[in-house]
C-alpha cells in the first residue's frame, strides 16, 4: 500500500509540475510570437517606406523623371582633380577663365587658390553664371526695397563685410544708432 500512495503522490507532483511547465511554456510562446509579429511589422514598414522614398521608379527599376533634358544639363557637378584650379575648371566648363569667381561664390569657397582633389563642385548653368558675373562686375547698383549695404556688398563683391567700401564711396549718412542710411531707388557707385 505504501507503494501505491507514493506512486499517487509522485503522480500528483508530476501533474502539478507539468501544469506549471505548460503555463510557463504558453507565456514563452506568446512572447516569442509577439516578437516575431513586431519584427515582421518593422520589416514591412521599412520596405514600404524605402520604396516610397524613390519616386518615379517603375516595377522594373526604370526611372521616370518630370525634369526636362535641359534641367538635367544644368545640374552639373565637377570633381576636382589634382592640379586643377578654379580658373582652369571655368575654362573647361564655360570657355572663359574669368568665370572662376562664379564657381567660388556658388560653392562657398573662401580661399579660391585652395581647392582639394576629389571635392565636388556645383557648376551653375551658363545663363545663371553670366548673370552672377554681371552682378559681380557692375559699376553701379540701384537700391531695391529691403536692401542693406551688407546685402549689396554680398551681391557685388561676394563678401558682405565689404559694405564699408560702398558706404565710403557713396558718402552714405548714418542713423543715430550707427546704421547706414540708404533708400530704395538710390543709385550706388560700386568701386572696383
Amino acid at each position: 500500500m505504501a507503494k501505491t500512495s507514493t506512486f499517487r503522490r509522485f503522480k500528483r507532483i508530476l501533474k502539478r509540475k507539468l501544469k506549471e511547465y505548460n503555463l510557463y511554456q504558453s507565456y514563452v510562446g506568446l512572447i516569442l510570437g509577439a516578437v516575431v509579429v513586431v519584427t515582421l511589422g518593422f520589416l514591412a514598414a521599412n520596405f514600404l517606406t524605402r520604396n516610397a522614398n524613390q519616386p518615379g521608379e517603375i516595377g522594373g527599376g526604370e526611372k521616370v523623371s518630370a525634369e526636362s533634358q535641359q534641367d538635367k544639363e544644368f545640374k552639373r557637378e565637377y570633381i576636382v582633380k589634382t592640379g586643377d584650379s578654379l580658373s582652369a575648371i571655368a575654362e573647361k566648363t564655360y570657355g572663359r577663365q574669368e568665370m572662376w569667381i562664379v564657381l567660388a561664390v556658388k560653392n562657398k569657397i573662401i580661399y579660391p587658390d585652395l581647392i582639394y582633389p576629389d571635392t565636388t563642385l556645383e557648376i551653375p548653368p551658363l545663363l545663371e553664371a553670366e548673370a552672377a558675373i554681371a552682378d559681380l562686375t557692375a559699376t553701379s547698383y540701384d537700391v531695391q526695397e529691403g536692401d542693406t549695404l551688407f546685402v549689396i556688398a554680398q551681391k557685388v563683391y561676394a563678401d558682405g563685410f565689404k559694405w564699408p567700401v560702398l558706404a565710403r564711396a557713396n558718402n552714405v549718412g548714418y542713423l543715430a544708432n550707427g546704421n547706414p542710411l540708404i533708400f530704395a531707388g538710390n543709385n550706388l557707385v560700386i568701386p572696383r
